[in-house]
């Protein structure tokens, strides 16, 4: 039997509320009429999907626009923009990385208002410590703020639709951990939980370098490497899908932490560029960047150049298998990548077209984030907003 179902008005009103609201975080504010013309429908059916949002105190008509120089418009009222209410209720958001719990509040334009940080031990079966930092940095950062939903970017494998952790390599006490369970009691707001990689590529996709793109792909960098990927506007999720980092890049390669070999993580993160470069005798090895290494290859540090160009073949590597399967078309560097700069960011972008189909119409490029460290905070508020909305009536 198929499985497939119809979309409900009630699930429809809240895919066009998203639309609405994704095209006024591109372009800014605009009219019902600019809204009716993007959409190719008529005012009426703009001003229905705009009503809940302008009741519910989430969007505000703005003052009308200023007639243009060829002087006063002719006939009715000018139009009145409609844009995100000041007063709108912020939005939670929460990071859950190896060893490190941060939280934030969100407005719905992606300013960062109340923000804390809060430490827990990861080499311990006992799951209490990251409760009790969970607890204390929501309450700090929600402080005296009613929040109309709570995003959560979780590294390792998530059950979004149980709101669980399922497994993170560098932190097993956490293994099944009902973190949507533990804030919506705590906060008495809906939580909704995803992957770090595709949180982050929400980020993008409202605030950040994805704004206007349909399509994208949005990589991390740092201790562990990840993508989401954006089709058609909204980020691809599948039961027990990860991010990438453990993709198979090198049969019969270095053991990975999750036990497996050749694993990309173990290739193309921090962890492997150091390692790498003390094997080449990089002075200060231990504790290199990428941006280090740009500074010494920028004196003529020959060795400084050669792993530079490894470290960009081998993120091209992952970066073109999903590029084989999903053709993103243009890949957004975040993390320890994009301190590289442009330089960088062309040379992956070489190495992943070598790696990927000839095809006129899927030339991948790689660009930089434009969020900068908040993108997956940013993210969280993301995902209320794009899975959130049928808050509103």
């Amino acid at each position: 039997m198929s499985s497939a179902t119809l979309i409900s008005p009630e699930r429809l009103g809240v895919l066009n509320r998203m639309r609405v609201l994704t095209a006024l975080h591109a372009a800014g504010p605009q009219s019902r009429a600019e809204l009716a013309r993007t959409f190719g429908v008529s005012r009426a059916t703009v001003g229905t999907i705009l009503q809940p949002l302008l009741d519910n105190g989430i969007l505000i008509e703005t003052e009308p626009a200023a007639a243009s120089s060829g002087g006063p418009r002719s006939g009715g009222k000018p139009p009145r923009p409609v844009w995100f209410s000041a007063s709108a209720p912020s939005i939670g958001a929460v990071e859950i990385l190896p060893g490190r719990v941060r939280a934030a509040t969100v407005s719905l334009t992606g300013e960062i208002r109340g923000r804390a940080t809060a430490p827990f031990a990861t080499r311990t079966a006992d799951p209490a410590g990251f409760a009790a930092a969970l607890r204390s940095c929501c309450a700090e950062a929600f402080a005296g703020t009613t929040v109309v939903g709570i995003g959560v970017a979780s590294a390792g494998l998530v059950d979004p639709g149980q709101g669980r952790l399922v497994e993170l390599n560098a932190a097993p006490a956490l293994t099944g951990h009902p973190i949507g369970d533990t804030l919506a009691e705590q906060l008495a707001a809906p939580v909704y939980l995803e992957h770090h990689a595709r949180v982050q590529a929400l980020g993008d996709r409202w605030f950040g370098a994805g704004r206007g793109l349909d399509t994208f792909a949005s990589v991390s960098t740092g201790d562990s490497v990840g993508v989401g990927v954006v089709q058609q506007g909204a980020v691809l999720s599948a039961p027990g899908a990860g991010s990438g980092a453990h993709l198979t890049v090198a049969a019969g390669g270095d053991r990975c932490d999750c036990g497996r070999r050749g694993c990309w993580k173990t290739v193309a993160t921090i962890g492997w560029l150091r390692r790498r470069a003390a094997a080449l005798g990089v002075p200060g090895a231990r504790g290199t960047t990428l941006a280090r290494l740009t500074a010494r290859a920028g004196r003529g540090d020959r060795s400084a150049v050669r792993l530079i160009d490894e470290y960009a073949a081998n993120l091209a590597l992952g970066l073109g298998n999903v590029q084989q399967l999903l053709a993103p078309g243009t890949f957004v560097l975040h993390g320890d990548a994009a301190t590289g700069g442009v330089r960088f960011a062309e040379l992956v972008a070489g190495h992943l077209t070598a790696h990927s189909p000839h095809h006129p119409d899927a030339v991948p490029t790689v660009t930089l984030a434009a969020a900068g460290p908040d993108t997956v905070l940013l993210g969280c508020a993301g995902l209320v907003l794009s899975q959130g909305m049928q808050l509103v009536r």
